[in-house]
């Protein structure tokens, strides 16, 4: 079970990075350039998607602990 959490872990938080880095590039590549447009979507994207993995994930085990 705890491999299952983790392994579920790690895809949500690789997933919130790739999609805040194409959400940084396509929002801000003209205003801040490519490049800092991509590090600001990565960071905020892993601060958020991490928060939101991790709520997610225990809201589904305490609903499957049930």
């Amino acid at each position: 079970m705890a491999s299952i959490f983790l392994m579920a872990l790690l895809a949500g938080i690789f997933t919130a990075l790739v999609a805040g880095m194409i959400s940084g590039i396509i929002i801000g590549k003209e205003a801040l350039g490519l490049e800092m447009a991509s590090s600001m979507g990565g960071l905020y994207g892993v601060l958020g998607g991490t928060a939101a993995s991790l709520v997610g994930l225990l809201v589904l085990t305490v609903i499957q602990g049930a």
